[in-house]
């Protein structure tokens, strides 16, 4: 188990050496920068945050409704 975690960060750092070799090594840090100035968090994660909070919405009204059926 061990070995293939070694394995995938070695990939890992081929692969980023490779990318500096390809772009040049200020590259990475100008796309990082980029991604920052767009608020960081990729497209999915606001995906997940938003049915979420649907979700958990949905479960109050629920929670509401036999909250006051219990009580009538």
């Amino acid at each position: 188990m061990r070995r293939r975690s070694v394995d995938a960060s070695r990939a890992a750092r081929l692969r980023s050496q490779a990318v500096d070799r390809r772009l040049g090594p200020g590259a990475r840090s100008e796309a990082r920068r980029q991604q920052d100035r767009r608020g960081g968090a990729p497209w999915h994660f606001w995906l997940v945050v938003v049915m979420a909070v649907v979700y958990l919405g949905w479960r109050a009204v629920e929670g509401v409704v036999w909250l006051v059926e219990w009580i009538v």
